[in-house]
């Protein structure tokens, strides 16, 4: 009967279309059309939104599969403990699946918060709070979990502080001293852009969404340097790939940065005005033909 009433609404269009956002840790913020079943109050399609003017209707592979991580009979819903006697180390890998049960068995949500709570005051009272160090990001960003609750915990508690990521710290820092707010470039400026250069970055692979913004900028006549140790996807569709050795990225910067004073393009009136130890950074730059030397064959000639 049930599964007749399903389909029968279904038949019916007992269905809502509700507008989300992407929640997980990237910048795109994807806009999103869930599909939900009234009667089972049940999502039923994951889709991009069309009129999203950065995403286009177009979903990562990670997000296209939402539904499946949801309901999937795998995910994991209640607090698990590794069973006494229970050997370390990962399982259900290769051709052998779903043996977690022999190591886990699961636990109440009381227990599992007990038992946390007393490690951590047992570890905060014998080496000091300070001893705790709260390492994550982002994960799924939302108001509670992202930067709130769990800030207010670790401070409560006393525990060490850091900046929580040594995924776009330096780049963060770089942009707010450069130009004095977080701000990068907005994705559909790229399309008007007479050089792009991917500088370690694999577009075509990890920034997706910015990559058809490039490609109409390269159809107006753009042209795309990539500048990466690896022939990744987007260094194989640019139209020059550097090549240079690993870690020789600052040499390159410098020889770069020589090239501009060389032959005197460089602002000199932000230089005087926004800039300090610009004659010290001349100076590392004067030895262009060693920094080329040290990014590999063919830089220095």
């Amino acid at each position: 009967m049930a599964a007749n009433l399903i389909e029968t609404a279904a038949q019916l269009g007992a269905r809502k279309v509700v507008h989300a956002v992407c929640s997980h840790d990237c910048p795109d913020s994807c806009g999103v059309l869930v599909t939900v079943d009234e009667l089972t109050d049940k999502a039923v399609k994951v889709q991009g939104d069309p009129s999203h003017p950065v995403t286009r209707g177009f979903l990562c592979g990670k997000v296209a599969k939402y539904l499946d991580r949801v309901y999937s009979p795998d995910r994991l819903l209640y607090p698990m403990r590794r069973k006494k006697g229970a050997a370390n180390g990962p399982l259900g890998y290769g051709s052998v699946k779903g043996r977690e049960p022999e190591a886990f068995e699961r636990i109440s949500w009381d227990e599992a918060l007990d038992e946390i709570a007393a490690k951590l005051t047992k570890i905060a009272a014998e080496f000091g709070p300070e001893s705790v160090l709260p390492y994550s990001y982002a994960g799924t960003i939302g108001q509670l979990g992202y930067g709130s609750m769990d800030r207010r915990f670790f401070h409560r508690l006393g525990a060490s502080q850091l900046a929580r990521t040594i995924c776009a710290e330096a780049g963060g820092t770089a942009l707010k001293n450069v130009y004095g707010v977080k701000l990068g470039t907005v994705p559909q400026d790229f399309a008007h852009a007479g050089l792009v250069i991917a500088w370690g970055a694999n577009i075509h692979g990890n920034n997706v969404h910015l990559w058809p913004f490039i490609e109409e900028a390269r159809r107006k006549g753009a042209r795309l340097v990539v500048i990466d140790p690896y022939r990744t996807r987007t260094a194989a569709l640019a139209d020059e790939h550097l090549a240079i050795n690993p870690g020789t990225d600052t040499a390159l910067a410098l020889g770069l940065m020589h090239v501009i004073l060389s032959m005197g393009l460089e602002d000199r009136e932000y230089v005087a005005a926004c800039t300090n130890g610009f004659e010290e950074l001349r100076a590392a730059c004067a030895e262009a033909e060693a920094l080329a030397r040290e990014c590999g064959e063919g830089y220095w000639n």
